[in-house]
Protein backbone atom coordinates (compact mmCIF):
# COMPACT_ATOMS: atom_id res chain seq x y z
CA UNK A 1 0.00 0.00 0.00
CA UNK A 2 0.99 3.15 -0.95
CA UNK A 3 2.32 5.41 1.68
CA UNK A 4 -0.31 8.52 0.62
CA UNK A 5 -2.95 5.46 1.11
CA UNK A 6 -1.75 4.28 4.66
CA UNK A 7 -1.74 7.87 5.86
CA UNK A 8 -5.22 8.67 5.03
CA UNK A 9 -6.19 5.29 6.30
CA UNK A 10 -4.75 6.30 9.56
CA UNK A 11 -6.02 9.32 9.96
CA UNK A 12 -9.46 8.21 9.20
CA UNK A 13 -9.51 5.40 12.05
CA UNK A 14 -8.06 8.37 14.60
CA UNK A 15 -11.34 10.28 13.22
CA UNK A 16 -14.00 7.11 13.35
CA UNK A 17 -12.14 6.34 16.92
CA UNK A 18 -13.50 8.76 18.92
CA UNK A 19 -16.79 9.06 16.90
CA UNK A 20 -17.23 5.43 18.12
CA UNK A 21 -16.35 6.17 21.64
CA UNK A 22 -18.91 8.77 21.94
CA UNK A 23 -21.14 6.25 20.64
CA UNK A 24 -20.29 3.50 23.31
CA UNK A 25 -20.63 6.45 26.35
CA UNK A 26 -24.13 7.39 25.36
CA UNK A 27 -25.57 4.07 24.47
CA UNK A 28 -23.97 3.09 28.04
CA UNK A 29 -25.31 6.08 29.49
CA UNK A 30 -28.64 5.72 27.92
CA UNK A 31 -30.28 3.00 30.24
CA UNK A 32 -29.54 6.13 33.07
CA UNK A 33 -31.40 8.28 31.33
CA UNK A 34 -34.52 6.27 31.09
CA UNK A 35 -34.38 5.48 34.65
CA UNK A 36 -34.58 9.28 35.24
CA UNK A 37 -36.71 10.55 32.36
CA UNK A 38 -39.73 9.73 34.16
CA UNK A 39 -38.81 11.54 37.82
CA UNK A 40 -38.13 14.93 36.43
CA UNK A 41 -38.94 16.93 39.69
CA UNK A 42 -38.60 14.19 42.00
CA UNK A 43 -42.17 12.78 41.93
CA UNK A 44 -40.87 9.31 42.46
CA UNK A 45 -38.94 9.61 45.54
CA UNK A 46 -42.13 11.48 47.68
CA UNK A 47 -42.55 10.32 51.09
CA UNK A 48 -46.28 8.37 50.60
CA UNK A 49 -48.21 10.93 53.40
CA UNK A 50 -47.23 13.76 50.68
CA UNK A 51 -48.79 11.61 48.11
CA UNK A 52 -52.02 10.54 49.99
CA UNK A 53 -53.45 13.96 49.77
CA UNK A 54 -53.30 13.94 46.54
CA UNK A 55 -55.97 10.73 45.78
CA UNK A 56 -58.81 13.67 46.82
CA UNK A 57 -57.51 16.13 44.35
CA UNK A 58 -56.90 14.12 41.12
CA UNK A 59 -56.60 17.21 39.12
CA UNK A 60 -53.68 18.73 40.83
CA UNK A 61 -51.84 14.94 40.73
CA UNK A 62 -52.49 14.99 36.85
CA UNK A 63 -50.65 18.22 36.32
CA UNK A 64 -47.73 17.33 38.86
CA UNK A 65 -47.50 13.78 36.62
CA UNK A 66 -47.59 15.66 33.51
CA UNK A 67 -44.87 18.11 34.60
CA UNK A 68 -42.57 15.12 36.13
CA UNK A 69 -43.03 13.83 32.47
CA UNK A 70 -44.78 10.32 34.86
CA UNK A 71 -48.07 8.44 33.47
CA UNK A 72 -50.54 9.01 35.84
CA UNK A 73 -53.08 6.02 35.45
CA UNK A 74 -55.50 8.01 38.00
CA UNK A 75 -59.41 7.31 36.74
CA UNK A 76 -58.61 4.39 34.02
CA UNK A 77 -60.56 1.78 34.41
CA UNK A 78 -59.19 -1.87 35.00
CA UNK A 79 -59.81 -4.69 32.60
CA UNK A 80 -61.12 -8.07 33.70
CA UNK A 81 -63.82 -10.71 32.78
CA UNK A 82 -67.25 -9.77 33.98
CA UNK A 83 -68.48 -12.27 36.97
CA UNK A 84 -70.87 -12.38 39.28
CA UNK A 85 -70.11 -13.93 43.41
CA UNK A 86 -71.64 -14.58 46.40
CA UNK A 87 -68.84 -14.64 49.53
CA UNK A 88 -67.56 -12.06 51.60
CA UNK A 89 -65.24 -9.03 52.27
CA UNK A 90 -62.03 -10.09 54.53
CA UNK A 91 -58.83 -8.52 55.60
CA UNK A 92 -55.71 -10.03 54.25
CA UNK A 93 -53.90 -10.10 57.26
CA UNK A 94 -56.10 -12.01 59.41
CA UNK A 95 -57.68 -14.38 56.42
CA UNK A 96 -53.76 -15.41 55.39
CA UNK A 97 -52.52 -15.89 58.73
CA UNK A 98 -55.03 -17.79 60.68
CA UNK A 99 -58.54 -18.17 58.18
CA UNK A 100 -60.03 -15.37 60.37
CA UNK A 101 -63.03 -13.96 58.98
CA UNK A 102 -66.32 -13.98 59.11
CA UNK A 103 -69.16 -11.24 61.18
CA UNK A 104 -67.60 -12.18 64.40
CA UNK A 105 -64.52 -10.81 62.77
CA UNK A 106 -65.78 -7.82 61.34
CA UNK A 107 -64.74 -5.16 63.91
CA UNK A 108 -61.09 -6.46 63.46
CA UNK A 109 -61.35 -6.54 59.56
CA UNK A 110 -62.39 -3.03 59.08
CA UNK A 111 -60.10 -1.85 61.46
CA UNK A 112 -57.13 -3.67 59.53
CA UNK A 113 -58.56 -2.60 56.07
CA UNK A 114 -58.48 0.69 57.40
CA UNK A 115 -55.21 0.48 58.97
CA UNK A 116 -54.00 -0.15 54.79
CA UNK A 117 -54.14 -3.54 54.92
CA UNK A 118 -55.54 -5.00 51.79
CA UNK A 119 -59.04 -6.33 51.28
CA UNK A 120 -59.79 -9.83 50.20
CA UNK A 121 -62.88 -11.32 48.36
CA UNK A 122 -63.03 -15.05 49.39
CA UNK A 123 -65.94 -16.47 47.69
CA UNK A 124 -68.57 -18.93 48.73
CA UNK A 125 -67.90 -21.40 46.10
CA UNK A 126 -63.95 -22.07 45.26
CA UNK A 127 -60.80 -21.86 47.25
CA UNK A 128 -59.20 -19.25 45.68
CA UNK A 129 -59.55 -15.72 47.36
CA UNK A 130 -59.04 -12.00 45.34
CA UNK A 131 -57.65 -9.22 46.27
CA UNK A 132 -60.20 -6.14 45.91
CA UNK A 133 -58.50 -3.54 43.22
CA UNK A 134 -60.57 -0.03 42.90
CA UNK A 135 -62.42 -0.01 39.72
CA UNK A 136 -60.63 2.78 38.38
CA UNK A 137 -57.14 3.74 39.12
CA UNK A 138 -56.56 6.38 42.28
CA UNK A 139 -60.56 6.31 43.00
CA UNK A 140 -60.96 5.16 46.30
CA UNK A 141 -63.20 2.12 46.98
CA UNK A 142 -66.78 3.35 48.30
CA UNK A 143 -67.74 3.87 51.64
CA UNK A 144 -70.95 1.23 51.50
CA UNK A 145 -68.67 -1.19 50.04
CA UNK A 146 -66.22 -1.28 52.84
CA UNK A 147 -68.90 -1.43 55.31
CA UNK A 148 -69.85 -4.78 54.27
CA UNK A 149 -66.60 -6.03 55.69
CA UNK A 150 -67.44 -9.41 57.04
CA UNK A 151 -71.12 -9.65 56.32
CA UNK A 152 -71.58 -13.44 54.77
CA UNK A 153 -73.09 -13.85 51.27
CA UNK A 154 -73.05 -10.85 49.30
CA UNK A 155 -73.12 -10.99 46.22
CA UNK A 156 -71.13 -9.08 43.66
CA UNK A 157 -70.46 -8.09 40.15
CA UNK A 158 -67.51 -6.87 38.73
CA UNK A 159 -64.69 -8.30 37.00
CA UNK A 160 -62.05 -10.57 37.74
CA UNK A 161 -58.23 -10.70 36.97
CA UNK A 162 -55.44 -12.93 37.01
CA UNK A 163 -51.59 -11.91 36.88
CA UNK A 164 -49.10 -14.20 37.86
CA UNK A 165 -50.90 -16.33 39.67
CA UNK A 166 -52.50 -13.41 41.53
CA UNK A 167 -56.60 -13.43 41.66
CA UNK A 168 -57.91 -9.46 41.50
CA UNK A 169 -61.49 -8.72 41.80
CA UNK A 170 -62.87 -4.98 40.82
CA UNK A 171 -66.36 -4.59 42.49
CA UNK A 172 -68.72 -2.74 40.69
CA UNK A 173 -71.95 -3.20 42.21
CA UNK A 174 -72.81 -5.64 45.72
CA UNK A 175 -76.11 -6.88 46.77
CA UNK A 176 -76.77 -8.61 50.23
Amino acid sequence: MPAPARKALRDRKWLLAPAGLLAAISLSAFPFRALQFGDRNGLNGLPFAKVQPLVSDLAKAQTLAQQGNIDLLAGQSLPGNSVTLRGELADANCYLATHTHAYDHAFCAKLCVAAGSPLLFVPDQGSQAYVVLTPRNAIPLPANLLDQIGVPGLLVKGKARDAEGLHALTIDSLQQ
